[in-house]
């Protein structure tokens, strides 16, 4: 709960005469006195975030052990999750717990940092020789999560038990809308957050801001973690730092992997992907028509953004190219460029770009600690978008430093993924590609703007 000023009436001074009144103190000593009760307040109000927060995960492997899923002398258990010092691509090994403790394992670990929304989504994997990094192993369900609310944590359960519960926050006026029919793609959940003073300024329109994998973007009930969008969207406009928009969520289904790309792969010993098509249909044919229908929106291409993150930021990247007459700005946030043979980055440098449509405004980022090979992409995509025709001021381009491939990581850079799409809602309109080029086919790539990030 954030600290707030006290509104109870404070007593009346009382005065007292007196022969003589005291000395007065020396402005040295009142301000050596401030300054001390200044530092004071500033502790009691200093976020959590730089206290490490101490995690006990104890693990009780009984069940599997009697039912043969864990063989003590062959197998391990360990604890993968969302935030740092824990990740979805290594374990954190639990030894076992000790005399009078058979079948439990137990393990220690510090969070020197709390993520936004100071939850961290966690699962516990067994891990065999052989293994490999497929589905084997992992329990069964979604994430859990933990809530880092103390210096200390203890989490004690049975393996694929499920999380103890936590509490879900949200900020501003956020509509569930009944999903549609299904004709394109399978029916979803959509979500809508509407700014402040939406039901009193009936005059005005606005523009609107599209964002895949909706259910992690306002609340962290269904990963464990979220983005924050609704809580930062909502302070940056009530402090008149961006304009007001409207921002819809829309939820994955158990498709995603093949709504959100555009080709199929083989992939874990079976072919995945291919249906972009289908669900670009949903969200322009479908989704775009309902929402422009039932709230006052700017529906034209300079006041439409689409954004993701993972398989979302490759889809993002490819509504942008294929359809940048409906979406002009795009989120491309820790992009998988990885698929298909970086297909993401040969479809951005081949597909026919109309000279009668803005090149759409794009955001590119990546957290460093997702990988050299991950960096080396992004940084060919960037070039490929420049030698397309791209002014280096279409493009906001962020390497955040740390940043790892999960919602913590996200949530930490979506004030100014709003601040970038703000600018663009809010730019003055300027002679269709003026400043901009169309060598397709192309194959030199200008030198790569001095910095490793602009936005």
């Amino acid at each position: 709960m954030p600290h707030t000023a006290s509104t109870a009436r404070l007593p009346r001074a009382v005065v007292v005469s007196a022969g003589r009144a005291p000395a007065r103190p020396s402005p040295a000593l009142v301000r050596f006195v401030a300054a001390l009760l200044l530092l004071m307040a500033a502790m009691l109000v200093a976020p959590r975030a730089f206290a490490a927060t101490r995690v006990v995960f104890d693990i009780d492997l009984r069940e599997e052990i009697a039912a043969g899923r864990f063989d003590p002398a062959r197998d391990m258990v360990g604890v993968r999750g969302g935030a740092a010092p824990l990740s979805w691509t290594r374990s954190l090994i639990a030894p076992a717990a000790g005399l009078g403790r058979d079948g439990w394992y137990s393990v220690t670990t510090s969070f020197e940092r709390v993520p936004p929304g100071g939850t961290v989504p966690y699962k516990f994997r067994i891990e065999r020789p052989g293994q490999g990094e497929g589905d084997a192993g992992w329990e069964t369900g979604g994430n859990r999560a933990i809530e880092l609310v103390s210096d200390e944590v203890r989490v004690t359960r049975a393996f694929n038990a499920p999380g103890a519960p936590i509490s879900l926050s949200r900020a501003g006026t956020i509509e569930r809308l009944e999903p549609l029919p299904e004709r394109f793609v399978g029916a979803r959940g959509v979500q809508v957050w509407l700014p402040p003073n939406y039901e009193r300024d009936t005059q005005r329109r606005y523009p609107v801001l599209y964002l895949h994998d909706g259910q992690n973007v306002f609340d962290a009930a269904a990963a464990g973690a979220e983005w924050q969008v609704d809580e930062t969207a909502q302070r940056l406009t009530v402090d008149g730092q961006v304009q007001p928009m409207i921002i819809v969520a829309v939820n994955n289904t158990a498709r995603r992997i093949d709504e959100y790309t555009a080709t199929a792969m083989s992939r874990d010993g079976h072919t995945q992907g291919g249906q972009a098509a289908a669900y670009a249909r949903y969200l322009i044919e479908q989704l775009k028509p309902a929402i422009d229908a039932r709230y006052r929106t700017l529906p034209d291409a300079a006041h439409t953004a689409v954004g993701g993150s993972s398989l979302g930021g490759i889809m993002s990247l490819w509504l942008a190219v294929h359809h940048g007459d409906v979406f002009g700005t795009a989120l491309v946030v820790s992009p998988s460029l990885w698929w298909d043979n970086e297909f993401p980055i040969r479809d951005a440098q081949k597909t026919p770009l109309p000279m009668s449509v803005p090149r759409p405004k794009l955001w590119l980022d990546m957290g460093t600690g997702e990988g050299a090979e991950a960096i080396r992409q992004l940084r060919k995509l960037r070039g490929v978008l420049y030698a397309r025709g791209w002014a280096s001021g279409d493009i906001a381009y962020l390497e955040a430093e740390g940043a790892t491939h999960d919602e913590a990581s996200w949530a930490a850079r979506v004030e100014p993924m709003l601040r970038f799409v703000d600018r663009q809602f809010n730019a003055k309109p300027r002679d269709g590609n003026r400043q901009q080029r169309d060598p397709f086919p192309v194959e030199v790539r200008p030198p790569m703007p001095k910095g490793q990030g602009t936005y």
